[in-house]
């Protein structure tokens, strides 16, 4: 990695930093906050080159567990983080059901991943409020059915955020980086 790869990672570390920081200064927007905060991975990418964001993912990922709840430092880590790599070698092969196919699959291996850590290491309860809700509608209450609820909310919400940060690239690619 040469000077300028460095220097462009260290800022962009020192930005996702803050933009992770946000969180906890605007709880209401924890997604928005992160989907920002995993816009920086690609830009690094068209900046510099895939071991600069691969770097600047880990050192971000690193210091987010000091600096904002654990929460969010493992929703960093575990997906809007490495997504922004993922989403750059997957569209590589320039095939769009294969692309979504392959995105998907990374989604919910990370969702489950995510899942398993925040219940059964952190202990948060991811679903209580959804049962809840499935409790006074159907008057069923099931976990697993809350689960799989929330598994099926989950693949169009992650289409949109693919898309979205498609949106971001675009922008920047068109906007910011030929000028």
């Amino acid at each position: 990695m040469n000077a300028r790869d460095m220097a462009l990672g260290g800022v962009l570390v020192a930005l996702t930093s803050i933009i992770l920081y946000m969180t906890s200064v605007i709880p209401t927007s924890t997604l928005t906050i992160l989907t920002i905060a995993s816009a920086l991975i690609p830009i690094c990418i068209i900046r510099s080159n895939v071991k600069t964001a691969i770097f600047v993912y880990f050192a971000s990922s690193l210091i987010s567990f000091f600096l904002v709840k654990i929460n969010i430092s493992l929703l960093y880590f575990i997906f809007f983080g490495v997504f922004g790599i993922i989403k750059f070698l997957i569209e590589r092969l320039r095939n769009g059901r294969v692309e979504m196919i392959l995105k998907l699959i990374f989604f919910n291996i990370s969702f489950f991943i995510g899942f398993i850590v925040m219940e059964n290491i952190l202990g948060l309860n991811i679903i209580a409020g959804l049962k809840e809700v499935i409790f006074n509608v159907f008057n069923i209450s099931s976990k697993n059915i809350a689960t799989i609820l929330l598994w099926i909310i989950a693949q169009p919400v992650f289409l949109i955020y693919d898309y979205a940060m498609t949106l971001i690239i675009t922008f920047y690619m068109e906007k910011i980086h030929g000028r």
